[in-house]
């Protein structure tokens, strides 16, 4: 399907940035950093046995990526949607240790504008790291599905991650989040799949809160104050520490300025949010090295088929995560659209 002519902007009075390429992932800095740790938990996996069993439940290939969904009629402006500080007598932090099931319901909503969960709402950054006198690009297409999944007694919401090197898709992913009744965005689980030459070469970064010493952390809070530190994810392996570092300051990306959030996650990046729209921007914090960064350039609301089609693609990936990830999503209850 041809992109240009279906893609609609979330936001108004910006111009139309063309066409949508496939390309998604959650919280990327997270992701590249449990694959820079990955040999402790690959889930090993012989490239010639791979091929043998590529099956329906493997990701989409490179050659055979999702094309560009269709997209609904143009949604409100994130402008007037109010901002945590608006409405923050009706919101309350979480507490990352204090974990209750029966704070939640709907895992999905936009009771947090900094991390909206609205199934079908579908984001696409550009990234580049520089590499030695290289500089390497990719790009990140974000889908909030309406696929759910109950994790450690709380039904999540799929949030399906692909990444696209070279327009082939290099690594896919969900993320497996909830919002509460109080609008904090939880963590409860991710799983990843990297592929080469369109092939599945293994499983890494698979956790379920609950699981293997694993537990949920907070990806949002209600009402974010500067200075405020909470922990992200507790994976088993590794804790996801993160701490709000501004709160109201201008940041522009190709898509639109904003009033951001900027989140500096474990000391090493930033992690920048608009109201309205969620993740807009991911820069180090530190000088020399890859320089690893991010910036948002379209957000689009899928119809009903692109929703559907985003969704069967988290099903089979949740699906094979109980088949290469046993030890921790063997047990676990399947994923299934609502």
């Amino acid at each position: 399907m041809s992109s240009q002519s279906n893609d609609t902007r979330i936001s108004a009075g910006t111009s139309a940035l063309g066409v949508i390429v496939c390309a998604m992932r959650a919280p990327v800095r997270f992701r590249r950093k449990a694959l820079a740790v990955a040999a402790a938990f690959v889930v090993a996996t012989a490239t010639a046995a791979c091929t043998a069993e590529s099956s329906p439940e493997t990701a989409p290939s490179p050659s055979e990526s999702p094309p560009p969904t269709q997209v609904a009629a143009p949604t409100p402006s994130p402008s007037p949607s109010p901002t945590p500080s608006e409405t923050a007598a009706q919101k309350v932090n979480a507490n990352y240790e204090k974990f209750d099931p029966k704070d939640f319901g709907d895992p999905t909503g936009d009771q947090n504008s900094w991390y909206p969960l609205v199934p079908g709402t579908q984001s696409l950054r550009n990234g580049s790291l520089n590499r030695g006198s290289r500089k390497l690009t990719h790009q990140r297409r974000i889908t909030v599905t309406d696929v759910t999944k109950v994790v450690n007694g709380v039904r999540t919401v799929l949030v399906l991650d692909q990444d696209l090197d070279a327009g082939q898709v290099g690594e896919t992913a969900l993320d497996y989040v909830a919002q509460d009744k109080y609008g904090n965005v939880w963590y409860l689980g991710s799983y990843t799949e990297i592929y080469e030459g369109g092939q599945f070469v293994n499983a890494v970064d698979a956790w379920l809160a609950g699981k293997r010493g694993a537990k949920p952390g907070v990806l949002m809070l209600a009402d974010p104050k500067a200075g405020m530190k909470y922990v992200e994810a507790s994976t088993g392996r590794e804790t996801i520490r993160a701490e709000v570092a501004k709160v109201g300051d201008r940041k522009c990306v190709p898509f639109e300025c904003f009033k951001s959030l900027a989140i500096l996650e474990d000391g090493s990046e930033f992690k920048y949010y608009g109201p309205g729209v969620g993740h807009i921007a991911t820069e180090p914090n530190y000088s020399g090295g890859e320089q690893e960064k991010e910036e948002l350039v379209n957000v689009v609301r899928l119809k009903a088929n692109g929703l559907a089609e985003m969704s069967a693609e988290a099903i089979k990936l949740d699906k094979h995560a109980r088949e290469e990830a046993k030890g921790v999503f063997g047990n676990s209850e399947p994923a299934e659209r609502r």
